[in-house]
């Protein structure tokens, strides 16, 4: 056919002459065309296809989600083994205890805040030993601060500087565990940012029964001169059980009953003097210190109570 067409000599009215430079097979071209779309088609899949890495991860992933419980009355994300292990591992989040669910620990639970829960202070009763496993930045020093005036610790564990727990690989978890310090150790470190004073004695505990001596005292201890209006707040508050309030220009920001004063005082900020004509809890010196809270002038101080270095309780 191809050599017959070039026998053409006329087309119409003209002359002709028709020469064949080339003969191709259009079925090729369309098997080229399918195997370039069928390679492209192919290349998609395999972006969007996961590994059998992935996929094992996956259900392993889902099977830590479906064994993660509530645990207490708040409803803490807690490991399927905090109840029937001895030991606990106490950590900042949710996230926190799926991580450590996947190298196989299963026996943590999550405070779910700076604000300790009372279930877990109970539980810190029942348990031991008991590892605080926390993040290595300021939220878990201020966790670690709270933990350590109301709750039970045997240790403590913190991820690496700038680290949370939930990003941690499992190589860098069990490292961390490894060297979790013994809480006594903590304590009697004096470079230690929670280093706190001996047990039950606050900074300040002498009274003294000449009232203009006392106030003198107190001047002298807050490094104030004699025109500071502390003592005349110190004063006027005797008897009223209120909670007052004072900044570092000495100006009132609040005056609250003290059963109040838990509830409503991190609404309020740039507090340096708090004067408390009532009894100091662990909770309430707790919160204090979060809000870097600078001096607390109190009545008196409930038992046991564990006084931090970076925080001023004078005793009244």
């Amino acid at each position: 056919m191809a050599a017959t067409i070039e026998t053409v000599s006329r087309v119409g009215p003209c002359s002709a002459q028709i020469d064949l430079n080339d003969i191709k097979d259009i079925r090729e071209d369309k098997r080229k065309q399918i195997i370039e779309r069928a390679t492209e088609l192919l290349k998609k899949w395999d972006e969007n296809s996961p590994e059998p890495r992935e996929i094992e991860e996956q259900i392993s992933q889902d099977i830590r989600l479906s064994e993660i419980k509530k645990w207490g009355p708040e409803n803490l994300p807690a490991g399927p083994n905090v109840d029937i292990s001895q030991d606990l591992l106490i950590v900042e989040g949710r996230a926190d205890v799926l991580n450590l669910m996947r190298i196989n620990i299963k026996n943590a639970i999550a405070v779910e805040g700076t604000q300790i829960p009372k279930s877990i202070i109970k539980l810190t009763h029942n348990k031991s030993p008991i590892t605080a496993f926390l993040d290595g930045d300021r939220g878990g020093t201020i966790i670690l601060n709270e933990l350590l005036q109301v709750a039970h610790l045997d240790y403590v564990a913190r991820a690496p500087d700038g680290l949370e727990v939930e990003e941690l690989t499992r190589k860098q978890m069990i490292k961390a565990l490894q060297n979790k310090r013994p809480i006594s150790e903590i304590i009697n470190n004096k470079n230690s940012s929670v280093d706190t004073s001996h047990k039950g004695k606050p900074v300040i505990e002498k009274k003294i029964k000449d009232s203009k001596n006392k106030y003198k005292n107190i001047l002298k201890i807050l490094k104030l001169d004699k025109g500071s209006k502390i003592t005349e707040y110190i004063s006027n508050s005797k008897g009223t059980k209120k909670a007052i309030g004072i900044d570092s220009e000495e100006n009132i920001l609040f005056e609250l009953n003290t059963a109040e004063v838990f509830d409503n005082l991190s609404e309020f900020s740039n507090i340096k003097y708090l004067i408390l004509d009532g009894i100091l809890s662990k909770r309430l010196i707790s919160l204090a210190i979060n809000m870097k809270i600078d001096t607390i002038i109190c009545v008196g101080i409930e038992e046991d109570l564990k006084i931090p270095r970076q925080i001023k309780v004078l005793k009244i």
